[in-house]
């Protein structure tokens, strides 16, 4: 019966992660951790005022504002595929072939039923003057590791033709390869669990303390992930939500500790917390390496929460799973 009642009680803990289940968070963003970079270093003859045409996402979205202005951007048949009036009206050529195969990073749909030359059909994206596309010119069209050409990483050199207020545009720029940051960052993991251990052993508020203090790092970590990345290109946050999730439960579970006879509550919730930081570490391991972290400037912030989360959580998940069995009448 203690061995169901302990159960019942650690299913208390874990039960919040349901709704944070990967099943449910999808794979489909474009912006993710990665370690190519493209960079604009021409834009001939230069553009007006109101102009601003940059890079979202490392090399994964082109994005192009036109205040005031009139601009449009060449598919890769030279075909007309975006456009932006004076006005702000952002438009799309649906007719256009570039329109088919950026849905998708690797250009890996059916064009079969496209037309060349076919009569525009434009629908409206926006009015806010503002157009970002993926832009299969300005990235490495494989999964795989892109080579170099040259010692400063290049892999390619791009170009994108506008027409900006009248005047025929060109946007040139390279692709570089920028080298993964230092396997060392995950020996962070070391010095977390051992705090995380002498503190179980120890200081049990100090224990449950660090785990709040371990989720709310990945809570701010992960909301300067989502809010770095301007609109359309946001990722999902999955960081920000398991340690939400993570340092609810832990609260709750700090609470419980400290009142009388509910040791194995505190318990249950203490290791629901550390579950969902070490999937919430595990799903957004790549970012400890990548050289190119989704908005995020400094970039040592998730190196460095990743690892303590994936060692403070793990240490209080077995704390609590074992103390539960132990303590058990």
């Amino acid at each position: 019966m203690w061995q169901y009642r302990s159960g019942v009680r650690l299913f208390v803990g874990l039960l919040s992660l349901l709704p944070l289940a990967p099943a449910h968070l999808g794979s489909g963003d474009s912006v993710q951790p990665r370690n190519t970079e493209s960079v604009i270093e021409k834009i001939s003859p230069a553009v007006p005022d109101g102009v601003k045409i940059e890079i979202v996402g490392a090399d994964t979205f082109v994005r192009l504002t036109a205040v005031g202005v009139r601009a449009e951007v060449r598919g890769y048949d030279k075909e007309p595929y975006l456009r932006i009036n004076e006005n702000g009206l952002v438009e799309i050529n649906d007719a256009s072939v570039t329109a088919v195969l950026n849905g998708d990073r690797y250009g890996n749909v059916d064009t079969s039923q496209m037309k060349p030359g076919a009569v525009p059909q434009w629908r409206t994206l926006s009015v806010d003057g503002i157009a970002m596309w993926h832009d299969h010119r300005s990235h490495w069209m494989s999964p795989l590791k892109p080579a170099t050409i040259d010692a400063k990483g290049t892999v390619l050199k791009w170009d994108i033709p506008m027409t900006i207020a009248g005047k025929a545009t060109v946007v040139s720029g390279t692709l570089f390869l920028r080298d993964q940051a230092s396997a060392a960052w995950w020996l962070l993991i070391v010095p977390a669990v051992a705090i995380a251990v002498l503190l179980s052993l120890l200081r049990r508020r100090s224990f449950f303390a660090l785990v709040v203090g371990a989720s709310l790092l990945g809570v701010v970590t992960g909301l300067l992930e989502f809010t770095g990345l301007p609109k359309g290109a946001q990722i999902t946050p999955v960081m920000l939500m398991f340690c939400a999730g993570a340092a609810a439960i832990a609260i709750a579970a700090s609470i419980r500790l400290i009142r009388p006879g509910a040791m194995h509550i505190a318990l249950s919730l203490n290791a629901g917390a550390g579950a969902a930081l070490v999937v919430g570490a595990w799903l957004t391991a790549d970012q400890v390496r990548a050289a190119y972290i989704p908005g995020l400037d400094a970039m040592w912030l998730a190196r460095t929460a990743i690892p303590v989360m994936m060692g403070v959580g793990l240490v209080a998940a077995v704390d609590g799973v074992t103390r539960i069995i132990r303590t058990a009448p």
